[in-house]
């Protein structure tokens, strides 16, 4: 899917131009059930630098005389080409777009070619850019750079949508670059530092530079890397030995955890990743021969297998089952082959943006299936179905849906179910205000307790409490302090609107003024022990009561009850208070006991 890196670091191939090595059995696996069949693309010796994308393979060839840019069309069997008089070399293809290394103007541009328009686009660049690569509608490559005593090279990223070219910040002299999505990775080669080797990653949408592997100078060296969907690849060798022997490497930006996918003697090389597969080109072997093969590893089966028949295979591409490569001499020309795996028995996965929301809720489902499945079968969970691979689907009702996909090659089916996956809430509706208090009328100091009654669930509140303050909780409780009448309003918000209800004059609070006291009991005769129920009828909000029964026994409550043991006539009485002072009331002879 990714342009073959042709630099995997400086040190690296000029080893690799000078070791001849024979292959030997890898240490891994070499088993898998993917049968393979091997289709050779030319026939003229000239080809170079492999890259495929869907059905279309795009490579370097100068059978003319020059280098240009050709396209194979494995669906149509059709080969075309660029022509121009100058060098176009290191394709890389995305879609329907081709962008290369382009000498046309006396320099090093980037040029792009719509395969659907047959339409050239030069990226606007210095005249010394190289290596594209590209991923939608972005760009990336490398541009020279000079000083009065070394060069190096400056990383950059062209978006098509906008027509802005951008620089990504670097450590110093930045080599095949790598893009997926929004991110970013190279080989950084640190000259002020002590020569380093870095692999590092800038994230577009955070604006961030992360190190992902470091070699030290004159103790490793590292190529430059390769990144699919949260996956990185590289060779590397950290702990170098005369013989400088690299083995492939894997990091997973979800997991932060690096895995060393080959541990063999010999060179292991310009890795590429597609899905769960890592293609390189290894040549494995001491006895001076140079034996380069194509080897693939699965990552979800761990397991590693050859995939060229002959040897002599460089720059290795993938896309879905189809691996591309160069057979040839040493680096120089050759033809360009294709393998097709068989299918494997395909791993259903998905996702889906966004996951949750108001109705109607539009969700775009994605495929993350691995093992290249040929039909997609999804089921939303409200009765809907879909064959598209990544179908967008509108929920019309509230709820929560479990999605489920099914996908299936020529090997089998498989089925990928996530439970309640999808939430869909009901869309906020525009309030309507409504309250109560208890109580609404009473004497100074009053304390009221208002009560939100509002309709379709507001997010806010405020009230007024008609004195001049407010308040911005739910269900308040606010004292007035000084008599009057008083109007109310609350006013609710949510995410669809306000509404404000005011209730005019709705608290009354009255002057508090002096008690006066009032009573009165029942039964007020009958045989002892008589049970008697005193109830206070004062007016004016008294707040402490002070009752005499008569035989000698008080009481302090609002509402006491008391028992009469002895038969006589008993004078009662009752004292009560408040802030504004005091009152009696005595009834003689009031309870009579027989």
């Amino acid at each position: 899917m990714k342009i073959n890196k042709k630099l995997y670091s400086v040190t690296s191939v000029l080893t690799v131009l000078i070791l001849f090595l024979i292959l030997i059995p890898s240490t891994a696996s070499a088993a898998s059930s993917s049968a393979i069949t091997e289709t050779r693309i030319t026939n003229h010796g000239t080809a170079a630098n492999p890259d495929i994308y869907g059905n279309n393979i795009v490579w370097q060839d100068n059978r003319n005389g020059n280098w240009d840019i050709y396209i194979f069309d494995l669906s149509t069997k059709k080969e075309i080409h660029t022509t121009n008089t100058t060098d176009q070399i290191t394709p890389s293809i995305y879609g329907n777009l081709v962008v290369w290394e382009d000498g046309r103007n006396g320099g090093h541009d980037i040029y792009m070619e719509d395969l659907s328009t047959k339409k050239q686009t030069r990226i606007p660049t210095s005249g010394a850019a190289s290596t594209p690569d590209i991923y939608g509608n972005k760009i990336v490559y490398v541009k020279q750079a000079f000083n009065e005593r070394e060069s190096w090279y400056d990383l950059y990223m062209y978006d098509l949508s906008t027509k802005k070219e951008t620089q990504i910040p670097t450590l110093r002299s930045a080599n095949g670059p790598s893009i997926y999505g929004d991110k970013i990775v190279w080989l950084d080669f640190d000259t002020f530092n002590g020569g380093d080797y870095y692999i590092c990653m800038y994230d577009l949408s955070t604006k961030t530079r992360t190190q992902i592997a470091k070699a030290y100078w004159g103790k490793g060296q590292i190529g430059v890397p390769e990144i699919y969907d949260g996956k990185i690849v590289y060779s590397a060798d950290f702990n170098w030995s005369d013989n400088m022997y690299d083995d492939i490497y894997m990091y997973d930006l979800s997991t932060k955890k690096e895995t060393q996918i080959t541990n063999i003697s010999g060179v292991q090389a310009c890795p590429v990743i597609y899905g769960n597969k890592i293609v390189w080109e290894d040549d494995s072997g001491d006895d001076g021969n140079t034996n380069h093969g194509i080897y693939m590893y699965d990552i979800s089966t761990k397991q590693e297998m050859k995939i060229s028949a002959k040897e002599s295979a460089y720059y290795p591409a993938i896309y879905g089952n189809n691996i591309v490569w160069q057979y040839s001499d040493r680096y120089v020309t050759g033809d360009i082959y294709m393998a097709t795996l068989g299918s494997d028995l395909p791993v259903a996965a998905f996702s889906a943006s966004p996951t949750s929301g108001n109705l109607p809720l539009k969700v775009q489902f994605s495929d993350k299936s691995t093992g290249s499945p040929t039909s997609w079968k999804w089921n939303f969970g409200d009765g809907k179905t879909s064959t598209s691979r990544n179908p967008a689907h509108t929920y019309a009702k509230a709820g929560k849906y479990t999605v489920s996909l099914t996908v299936k090659n020529a090997a089998g089916t498989n089925t990928k179910t996530i439970k309640n996956y999808i939430t869909v809430k009901t869309a906020p509706v525009k309030p309507v205000a409504a309250f109560s208090a208890s109580p609404t009328s009473g004497y100074a100091p009053l304390k009221v307790k208002f009560t939100d009654k509002s309709a379709n669930s507001p997010t806010s509140w405020k009230w007024n409490f008609g004195d001049g303050k407010t308040s911005t909780s739910k269900s308040p409780t606010y004292t007035y302090s000084k008599a009057g009448k008083y109007t109310v309003s609350l006013t609710v918000k949510n995410a669809a609107g306000s509404s404000t209800k005011t209730i005019k004059n709705y608290i009354v609070v009255n002057a508090l003024k002096a008690p006066v006291a009032a009573f009165s009991a029942k039964p007020t005769s009958g045989k002892a022990p008589l049970n008697v129920q005193f109830t206070d009828k004062s007016a004016n909000s008294p707040t402490s009561w002070k009752w005499s029964f008569g035989d000698g026994k008080t009481s302090t409550s609002k509402n006491p009850a008391h028992k009469y043991s002895k038969a006589g006539k008993y004078t009662v009485s009752l004292t009560v208070k408040n802030a504004k002072g005091s009152s009696t009331k005595t009834i003689s002879g009031y309870i009579k006991v027989q």
